[in-house]
């Protein structure tokens, strides 16, 4: 393998993950191998022809990442398998093998491998492993033999020639995992110990994290006033998921990107780790949608059983379910999965972007729903963004292995740089509330630190700026009162009751003077609303303190100066 294009190939699988790109690109990413890399192309052997199909799908994305990391346009060469000549050389290597080898069964003779262990091994074709006969005895392993259920291969249509005895399984997971040989019943020539592949980090068969290792759990989780009723209905259903009756039901809705799906896996993986006996199946929409039309597609070819992974486990969590709904051919079913769930007391977790009353979804259902535990995620305060950045930087930027010595990041010398509490401020200040995007704002910010530090210089406050005006648009934004009032508190330091009260020394009544002014000018209010807003002022007091501000304005230059200033951090903290 060239060793130039492992470590692209590496880093581009990388360059997904940090994006959020599917898991199964991901998981089909990790499972090819990388075959050359030349001045313009990069050369991958897909893991099966399926596997190309796909691959093939997201070429541009892929080849976008390629050329992040390379500097310069790479074009992505995706070849077939080469596994029919390898498994005609097997059989004939196994044809003239001993009958009775003392290394390896008679029917572990012809065995799938794999060479990047991953998540779904189901779905692949795997070349065979060399027979003993063909493989000195003291020859390091290189593959690692997986064990399949043979019914199961045959229930989804896989061609696999032979399986493993659960006890040469045994033994072989106890290599992996460095221990000593698991005693067998059959026959086996020692081995050396085979080290675990390297596996796309995060990854699961439905799209999931794998809870070892994820940042997608309760204590990584950011809460505040916004979101705490949905974090702690989130616990609460994790905690009784394996009482019957109990909790049945949740549903978690809000706006994109504040946080319901972090929630929806936190429960997965804490159910995973804590209760492995509990069956939980997660999908996204889309996973849910491509599901449900492959078990379409088999039932007419051999009337076996609709989406049994769904009915056959415990919880079943689904993201995203607005997808689902607008889908006329899958929503009946859809609603038959639900009812069945509810009726037999089974748990169901639920995030949508709207609430049940919103989603045209059968009456039934909505009112099962809002009878059981219901939860609004709102968009984060400035405290709370504040929060998220900060936490963001010191558990995933900060605390990030370093790459190697071998890697192309590496050689680019990408590390982020030092983000101070102003910054954190700041950014919190002049960004928006999707926290995807908070987070890769955050990861910017980081970056643009860093190149300032090995310039010679530090961040400042214009580079987050401009940073978040590539991230967060602030043109249709509506400003409310409290908005404009914090902002002003902040800059004149003074507090909320200062601010709407009697008291008349220069400082607080500059203050407020500007805060009325800039209500009247940026919250479209009369002047009788804003007084309202502030201690209940009449309108001509309003109005004086208005044309006050005018005066200023015409008299001194550097309040105009001043006004634009705090006028765009009340837009950008809105």
């Amino acid at each position: 393998m060239d060793e130039e294009a492992s470590i692209i190939l590496g880093d581009a699988i990388a360059f997904c993950q940090r994006d959020g790109q599917d898991a199964r690109l991901i998981n089909m990413l990790g499972q090819s191998r990388a075959i050359s890399l030349t001045e313009d192309t990069l050369t991958i052997e897909a893991p099966s022809r399926f596997a190309i199909a796909q691959l093939k799908k997201h070429q541009p994305t892929i080849e976008a990442y390629l050329e992040e990391i390379a500097f310069a346009p790479i074009a992505l060469d995706i070849v077939a398998p080469q596994g029919a000549a390898t498994e005609s050389a097997a059989a004939t290597a196994a044809a003239a093998a001993p009958a009775a080898s003392p290394a390896v069964s008679a029917s572990a003779g012809d065995v799938p491998t794999i060479e990047h262990q991953h998540s779904d091994v189901s779905r692949e074709t795997m070349a065979p492993l060399p027979t003993a006969a063909a493989t000195p005895a003291n020859a390091p392993v290189t593959h690692m033999p997986i064990a399949h259920d043979a019914a199961a291969s045959a229930d989804s249509g896989i061609a696999i020639k032979n399986t493993l005895s659960a006890d040469d399984f045994r033994r072989m997971m106890n290599q992996m995992k460095g221990g000593a040989p698991a005693k067998s019943t059959q026959a086996a020539a020692p081995a050396s110990p085979v080290p675990a592949p390297t596996v796309p980090a995060e990854q699961n068969t439905d799209g999931a994290p794998l809870a070892a290792n994820s940042k997608f759990t309760f204590e990584n989780f950011v809460y505040g006033p916004e979101n705490s009723h949905a974090y702690r209905s989130a616990l609460k259903f994790a905690a009784l998921a394996d009482e019957r009756g109990t909790c049945t039901s949740l549903f978690i809705y809000g706006k994109s990107g504040l946080g319901k799906t972090h929630l929806l896996l936190a429960i997965k993986n804490e159910l995973a780790e804590k209760s492995p006996e509990i069956k939980v199946k997660y999908a996204n929409s889309q996973a849910y949608l491509d599901d449900l039309m492959t078990e379409f597609d088999r039932q007419k070819k051999s009337n076996a059983p609709i989406m049994q992974a769904y009915h056959g486990v415990d919880v079943l969590i689904i993201d995203d379910i607005q997808n689902i709904i607008g889908k006329r051919a899958s929503v009946d079913y859809f609603f038959q999965l639900m009812d069945e769930f509810i009726r037999n007391n089974k748990k169901v977790v639920i995030a949508a972007d709207r609430a049940p009353k919103d989603l045209s979804m059968d009456e039934r259902l909505t009112s099962r729903f809002n009878a059981g535990m219901l939860c609004l995620v709102a968009e984060p305060s400035y405290e709370m963004k504040y929060k998220i950045l900060q936490r963001y930087y010191e558990n995933t930027i900060v605390a990030a292995p370093e790459a190697g010595d071998d890697s192309l990041l590496a050689a680019y010398g990408g590390d982020g740089g030092h983000l101070t509490d102003e910054h954190f401020k700041h950014m919190a200040e002049v960004s928006g509330t999707n926290i995807r995007e908070l987070e890769s704002f955050c990861e910017r910010c980081a970056g643009e630190a860093g190149d300032r530090e090995r310039e010679g210089g530090e961040l400042t406050f214009d580079d987050i700026d401009a940073i978040a005006s590539q991230y967060f648009d602030t043109s249709a934004k509506k400003i409310n009162v409290q908005t404009v009032q914090s902002v002003i508190e902040e800059q004149y330091g003074v507090t909320h009751e200062e601010l709407i009260g009697p008291r008349r020394n220069a400082n607080i009544a500059k203050a407020r003077h500007i805060a009325i002014y800039l209500a009247i000018e940026m919250c479209e209010m009369t002047t009788t609303a804003v007084g309202a807003e502030f201690g209940n002022r009449n309108h001509s007091t309003v109005s004086t303190s208005y044309k006050k501000v005018q005066k200023m304005i015409q008299e001194d230059r550097t309040v105009t100066e001043d006004l634009k200033s705090l006028r765009d951090k009340i837009t950008l903290r809105s």
